[in-house]
């Protein structure tokens, strides 16, 4: 697969995780099973984590596309900040 092949596939199943996810947090809202609950966010978790990927990417290319190594270096906090916050689980 060539570079933007692959981050079309990787937005496809970061859509597909949401959307079972909301699914299944509904379903399982109505029934309380805990380990749904558990699954759903598992693949919100997931679903997340290659969203970031994705736009982690992106965000490289720009940032190596500009003349200061400022950009660079707002970069690479910005990445670190989002690692850590995702590691420690702190969300929005």
């Amino acid at each position: 697969m060539k570079g933007k092949s692959v981050v079309n596939f990787l937005s496809y199943i970061a859509i597909a995780f949401i959307a079972v996810a909301l699914i299944l947090v509904q379903i399982f809202n109505h029934v309380s099973w805990a380990a749904g609950s558990t699954l759903a966010s598992a693949l919100t978790l997931i679903a997340q984590i290659i969203a970031y990927a994705i736009t982690a990417v992106f965000a490289f290319w720009y940032a190596k596309s500009r003349k200061s190594i400022g950009w660079m270096i707002a970069y690479v906090i910005f990445v670190i900040v989002i690692i850590v916050f995702l590691v420690l689980g702190i969300a929005l």
